[in-house]
């Protein structure tokens, strides 16, 4: 083999390998929540936190050959950013929310889970992303709880990006919010007076 030959190959194979490397990616989520619909709230007061008790801040890898340097992680304030897509939903129902009322009702949304999971995809990528939170509300000594989750898959013709992997989970994180908030039994919990 010529040394030109020898060359090329050697340039070949590292711009291959450095395909197959792709970079961390640090994800921003801002669910959105819509606020259409009744104002049920009927000036109720309520105090919203929110509690990230994920077993890892790791939520999946982008894939490749070294896919613990493409670990995709959450890198704003993911609490707040849960609280204030809650709030925001809450006040345009008609709750007061952030009252000083030693009354008003207490929910915490619990973060259990976020994941993202490359499939082996013959042609361009796909992936599966879930999410899994917990209401827990409590008013007068009484306790609610419920479990929501929400998972989709995902195709795309080139690895995702930082910026479409954002797209996705805001859109995963506000459907099983929105899920939360449409439940019934929630709904009944944080009207009783």
């Amino acid at each position: 083999m010529s040394k030109l030959a020898q060359r090329f190959f050697l340039v070949l194979l590292s711009a291959c390998i450095a395909a197959c490397a792709y970079s961390p990616q640090r994800l921003t989520v801002q669910p959105v929540l819509s606020v259409e619909g009744e104002a049920y709230g009927n000036g109720m007061p309520i105090i919203v936190n929110s509690a990230d008790q994920r077993q890892n801040t790791v939520i999946g890898s982008v894939g490749g050959v070294y896919k613990q340097s493409a670990n995709i992680t959450i890198v704003n304030d993911l609490e707040g950013a849960m609280a204030r897509a809650a709030n925001g939903l809450l006040a345009s129902k008609g709750f007061v929310v952030n009252s000083p009322d030693p009354n008003a009702v207490q929910l915490t949304i619990v973060i259990e889970d976020i994941s993202y999971t490359a499939l082996d995809a013959s042609i361009g990528s796909n992936v599966k992303l879930s999410a899994t939170l917990r209401a827990e509300a409590t008013h007068n000594g009484e306790t609610f709880t419920g479990r929501y989750q929400s998972e989709s898959e995902r195709k795309s013709v080139t690895k995702p990006d930082a910026q479409v992997n954002e797209r996705w989970f805001n859109e995963l994180l506000s459907t099983t919010l929105t899920r939360m908030f449409d439940d019934p039994k929630l709904r009944h919990f944080l009207l009783q007076r």
